[in-house]
């Protein structure tokens, strides 16, 4: 429920609202959700997505029932240390038909290679150490994650979900690496993902073609084919970005 940002903001942290907000609204911008309506885009608008909102028109419906927006933070220093490890873990439920937050997951870790946070990494990420210290280790995050797929029932065959992150660290990166390091498995809902920093760019590439002005004209559909998504599997190649 996108009235989560009200109702529910004493049960999700305030600082991860920012970042919802910034996952919607650039999932706005680059077209990746679509079919929201006017209730709904009266409700986002409220929240800070006017500009937003504003942009669009009508789009054709999603390819997927439900987004998973997905951001870790992570044990850090400069220089960096190693291993890092995700020490919060957070997931916003989005329908992908209605634009409505369903449900949100959110958890602490706790570390256990580098167990007590650095300066920089509370600076940064805004975590102090009591907020990690007794928390579940990260398999037992990841078996608490896989209850609450199963109990919104993200894990039925014929849901389709997929997770959102703005690059592909999260689940490229971060997660398999502190997996492999801990002899953890990846369930396979981990192994695919939209990235919105490459969404972003190919649509911003769009408007620059030349077959923009037609499109801008309304005399082209624009319909993002499936590869234009970028669903990522781990071997699939990720051009660094520069933010």
């Amino acid at each position: 429920m996108i009235a989560l940002l009200h109702t529910g903001a004493a049960k999700f942290p305030q600082n991860l609202l920012p970042r919802a907000r910034q996952a919607v609204r650039s999932l706005l911008r680059a077209g990746v959700l679509r079919g929201y309506s006017s209730i709904v885009s009266r409700k986002l608008a409220s929240h800070g997505f006017g500009a937003s909102m504003a942009a669009m028109s009508s789009f054709p419906p999603q390819r997927y029932h439900y987004f998973l927006v997905l951001d870790f933070e992570a044990t850090c220093d400069k220089p960096q240390i190693h291993p890092q490890e995700i020490i919060e873990f957070p997931i916003l439920k989005l329908n992908g038909r209605t634009m409505e937050i369903e449900s949100t997951f959110h958890m602490y870790v706790q570390p256990v290679v580098h167990p007590q946070l650095t300066p920089f990494c509370t600076e940064l990420t805004g975590i102090i150490q009591g907020m990690v210290d007794g928390q579940p280790s990260l398999q037992q995050v990841l078996e608490r994650v896989d209850e609450w797929m199963a109990k919104e029932g993200l894990l039925d065959p014929s849901v389709k979900s997929i997770f959102v992150t703005c690059g592909d660290w999260d689940l490229k990166v971060m997660l398999p690496g502190q997996c492999q390091y801990l002899g953890l498995p990846v369930a396979d809902y981990f192994k695919q993902w939209i990235n919105l920093k490459k969404v972003f760019l190919e649509v911003a590439f769009t408007a620059l073609h030349p077959f923009s002005r037609r499109l801008r004209q309304g005399k082209m559909d624009l319909r993002l084919p499936a590869a234009s998504l970028h669903m990522h599997t781990p071997s699939a190649p990720a051009a660094r970005l520069p933010w």
